[in-house]
């Protein structure tokens, strides 16, 4: 099963379309989640996404961003974000993940990124076709162009993506929150050891934070419990495995759960049907 991978410091190792070339894209939607709702990660990457045919939101280190048919957001590096739909309903999205390191190593370049992607820069933003239509455009042929033989094109791109979010967010800034900095640090923990027995005192150690203090900042940042983050993060690890055409014994397994039957009435109460039906619907079975 292809799990996340995650970096010493918790942040998520994207994989990226080829292994020299720090650059990933791709067409999803959101039914591929538990819930219609993503897993709240974080990656050293930029990222930018576009709702192609219906209404998306997204979560960035605590603010709410809802984006319509057409629009676009920028999710800047080092930030906790998800996206979801409250109401479960479809959407499908193409996205671009790149690394900073992509636009090369002039210190001009360097210096410039390292503004914008500061603690202390806009953690998101919001693309409207009204006052970022060149942004969107840029993303869309990214998606569509984005192989190692359009480098310098795809290069070309992702930087005047940047200088059009450093263009729109002007002076705008978030006054750092060490808070998000010990989720961060929790989250990874989660990600990396979720087909492992996790306990609560496991989890809130990796933030350097006690058990009580641990679960309060879930419910105040992340509007979730810490069990209920590491049941939804085992289940979408586990529909990833089902649509690689793993079977559904290995697959709960696999994804962390201590037993089939759990994890089926769990998988049911989220999707509505049972693993096994799930696994025919991929396949296109009746």
């Amino acid at each position: 099963m292809g799990g996340l991978i995650v970096h010493p410091d918790g942040s998520e190792a994207v994989r990226y379309n080829a292994l020299d070339f720090p650059v990933r894209t791709g067409f999803s939607q959101l039914s591929v989640f538990p819930d219609y709702a993503a897993d709240c990660h974080w990656h050293r990457d930029f990222e930018f996404l576009v709702a192609l045919d219906a209404d998306i939101e997204y979560m960035v280190n605590g603010r709410h961003m809802a984006l319509r048919q057409g629009e676009a957001v920028f999710v800047n590096s080092g930030r906790l974000h998800y996206g979801f739909s409250t109401a479960r309903r479809e959407c499908h999205y193409c996205y671009l993940v790149f690394h900073p390191g992509f636009l090369g190593s002039s210190p001009a370049v360097a210096a410039a990124v390292d503004q914008l992607s500061a603690d202390a820069g806009p953690d998101c933003w919001l693309l409207t076709p009204d006052a970022a239509s060149d942004a969107i455009r840029r993303i869309r042929y990214i998606c569509d162009h984005a192989v190692p033989g359009n480098a310098l094109a795809i290069q070309a791109a992702c930087a005047g993506l940047l200088e059009d979010v450093r263009r729109l967010a002007g002076n705008a800034a978030s006054p750092p929150d060490p808070e998000w900095a010990v989720l961060r640090a929790i989250v990874g923990y989660i990600q990396s050891h979720y087909q492992e027995k996790i306990r609560l005192e496991d989890i809130a150690a990796a933030g350097a934070v006690c058990r009580s203090r641990c679960c309060a900042l879930f419910r105040k940042k992340l509007k979730t419990t810490p069990a209920a983050y590491v049941t939804h993060h085992r289940l979408e690890k586990a529909c990833a495995a089902l649509r690689e055409g793993v079977s559904v014994t290995d697959a709960a397994f696999a994804s962390g759960f201590q037993g089939l039957s759990y994890f089926c009435e769990t998988f049911r109460k989220v999707y509505g049907v049972k693993p096994s039906d799930y696994l025919r619907q991929i396949r296109g079975e009746k």
